[in-house]
């Protein structure tokens, strides 16, 4: 897969990673695995503007190959 692109600051790197690894092979989706994370981003921003910025960035990183969102808010 060639590593993590480092370019990318925040928005997005999942993405890229799920994209460049489905080259290959499938995955799958599991319900019971579980990952733990804050709710700050979203009593900051507000859950639309959060919403509007993720779905932004993943379609960029699906169709253009990078986000769109070059910058971030470190919220903590």
């Amino acid at each position: 897969m060639n590593g993590f692109d480092t370019t990318i600051e925040f928005y997005g790197e999942d993405t890229d990673i799920a994209r460049r690894a489905s080259a290959f092979g499938r995955s799958k989706f599991k319900p019971d695995f579980i990952i733990y994370t804050s709710g700050r981003r979203l009593e900051n921003m507000g859950i639309f503007s959060v919403a509007f910025t993720y779905v932004a960035n993943f379609l960029s990183e699906v169709l253009f190959h990078k986000p769109v969102s070059k910058d971030y808010t470190d919220i903590r």
